[in-house]
């Protein structure tokens, strides 16, 4: 070994070590110092096991003093046979996407059997590095991995090729033209995607056909309550070529801790093959509690569901399986309302209440108050968002709880959160709130929002769900890709913006954008001040217009070439969008497309 070799060997020693003595979870995280710089590899878990030979690892970089698109990642091996790892990263893929203050990273590779352990360290500018460790296991189980299923970089990001020479190698930046790329991206129908999800009661999984009559006792998992504390989750996923995932298929479902396990794969027409797992947890749900459940955007399109389990006073009172979408007698949302239980006192009094209902009494509150009075958390009850505080419904109008739901209506699976009947659009009909998983983009699928928001009661948003103008000229009026696993075909849902029942940004808007759980508070909308402004609304428009965020199968896209469109413009996306108003309102709800910059 020549000198000059010598001296890289130790400086590559003495960085993993200067980096282990930094870092607080060697798995994980590294602890973030003043100009130290900053990894967090999040995928796949310390010592997953595969039965594939390539893995895709994934994380995020950061640093106080040096931009993302400066910090240089190289991916070393422990291979046994020497004290020193060796250098692995052009063995494998790697993509860096740099964010405004961090990167994105992921380095696939084929993998021989066996444990395998590495070393991902990342320097900055002044040479300072940290170091994130992980072991894996590959144990090949003989299944052949179809080529077409190789990870590879989503077109359209913002991309950084490093050099693989030594560790302090220049790196080449480059833009990928979305224009002319985004097509690509949002039709590709090789995409393996969730076409269904249900919560079924255990060891019920081989009932399931996927063209088949689905089994009257599974629950869809799409805003579903009242689930029963010991179902469990199937997934039904649809590709048309060979799946073999690499890395978990949930990246998120709270605390929850489980195992997914392939049941069986089914042959569809059209080439087309299902693909059946279920997720088992651990320990059976918590009692009223809402679980938010994010897939693996490295594996699947991204998409997240929510459901809520039962309350642990009425595990008698669920969904009856074999009743379908007719009301159920023993299926009362508040109690069984009998002259045994008196539970109409719960929120009556016959003597002493406060309205024209009897609501409450003297000394108590009513409306709201009284709703929140359990849905607190409280009395075993689910509990609303912990911003009700700030709804906009609840503080700035004369809207309530009542407004929207019917406390008296038992439910039903297809109206599982008593949403009440009223006239709209010309017929009566229970008001509908749907999402991703089952709105057309039919002005009936938001009528539960827009029959106040229709310029009678509120601001008129129903005309870009019903004027053929306005919807034309939207940039919002989306024809879901085939592989997203959603039909709609019109305007967005309410739900991809705003929250059901508020939020502490203004407009009731969410943190969360997008179908990827952000476990960064820095990458989370939250908008400033009391009044709604221009930096409000680019901070808010960024958030999923960034060449990266996907709903409904299409990259939310942005031009950095267009003058505006740069970090440091301080111009509202309205004054171009907003059409001839130039109006937050008319460029969130329909932005208009420009043909020329």
């Amino acid at each position: 070994m020549n000198f000059k070799r010598k001296i890289i060997s130790y400086i590559l020693i003495w960085s993993v070590v200067f980096g282990s003595l930094l870092s607080y979870s060697p798995v994980t995280h590294v602890l973030s110092a003043t100009g130290v710089p900053e990894i967090i590899l999040e995928l796949p878990v310390e010592n997953s096991m595969f039965d594939v030979s390539k893995v895709e690892f994934t994380g995020k970089l950061s640093d106080d003093l040096t931009s993302p698109n400066k910090l240089l990642l190289k991916v070393f091996e422990y291979t046994g046979v020497s004290e020193q790892p060796i250098d692995i990263t052009s063995e494998g893929l790697l993509t860096l996407t740099p964010k405004d203050q961090y990167a994105e990273f992921s380095y696939s590779k084929d993998f021989s059997q066996g444990d395998h352990k590495l070393s991902f360290i990342v320097t900055d500018e002044d040479g300072f590095s940290s170091i994130s460790e992980k072991t894996i296991t590959v144990q090949l189980s003989g299944i052949t991995e179809n080529i077409d299923n190789l990870v590879t970089p989503v077109i359209g990001k913002l991309s950084v090729t490093q050099s693989p020479s030594g560790v302090n190698g220049n790196q080449t930046t480059s833009i990928v033209n979305t224009e002319a790329t985004i097509s690509d991206v949002t039709n590709d129908s090789k995409r393996p995607f969730l076409a269904k999800m249900y919560l079924i009661p255990r060891d019920t999984e081989s009932n399931y056909n996927p063209e088949g009559e689905v089994p009257s006792t599974y629950l869809p998992a799409e805003d579903m309550t009242r689930v029963p504390l010991n179902y469990i989750v199937l997934f039904d996923i649809r590709s048309s070529v060979e799946f073999n995932p690499t890395q978990p298929l949930i990246s998120y479902f709270g605390d929850n801790k489980g195992k997914e396990k392939l049941i069986k794969t089914v042959d569809l027409s059209g080439g087309m093959k299902s693909y059946l797992y279920t997720y088992t947890p651990d320990n059976e749900l918590n009692p009223a509690q809402s679980y938010s459940v994010y897939l693996n955007p490295n594996e699947l399109i991204p998409r997240f569901l929510t459901f809520t389990t039962v309350s642990n006073n009425y595990e008698n009172y669920q969904f009856e399986g074999d009743k379908g979408s007719t009301v159920r007698e023993h299926d009362y949302i508040h109690g069984p309302f009998s002259v045994v239980t008196n539970a109409c006192d719960f929120c009556h009094s016959a003597h002493n209440g406060n309205n024209e209902y009897l609501e409450g009494d003297p000394n108590s509150k009513y409306g709201d108050e009284l709703c929140m009075a359990c849905h607190d958390g409280t009395n075993g009850s689910p509990s609303i968002d912990s911003n009700y505080a700030n709804n906009k419904h609840h503080n700035d109008t004369g809207a309530s709880c009542a407004t929207c739901h019917d406390p008296h209506n038992p439910g039903t699976k297809d109206n599982p959160n008593n949403l009440k009947k009223a006239t709209y659009n010309g017929s009566t009909q229970v008001l509908s709130y749907k999402k991703s998983s089952d709105a057309t983009g039919s002005v009936n699928d938001f009528s539960q929002c827009l029959s106040c928001h229709n310029g009678t009661k509120a601001s008129n948003i129903e005309q870009y769900y019903k004027d053929t103008t306005l919807k034309s000229q939207s940039g919002h009026n989306i024809v879901a890709t085939m592989d997203s696993g959603s039909s709609l075909n019109g305007q967005i849902p309410c739900a991809e913006c705003h929250e059901t029942h508020g939020s502490s940004n203004l407009k009731m808007l969410r943190k969360d954008l997008g179908n990827i759980k952000i476990t960064d508070d820095k990458q989370k909308f939250k908008s400033s001040g009391t009044e709604w402004n221009a930096l409000n609304e680019r901070e808010f428009c960024l958030k999923c217009h960034n060449n990266s965020t996907q709903i409904y199968g299409k990259t939310s896209p942005i031009d950095l070439t267009i003058s505006g469109h740069q970090t440091d413009e301080t111009q509202g996306c309205s004054s171009c969008h907003g059409g001839e108003s130039k109006s937050f309102m008319d460029a969130a709800h329909a932005p208009k497309k420009l043909t020329t910059p």
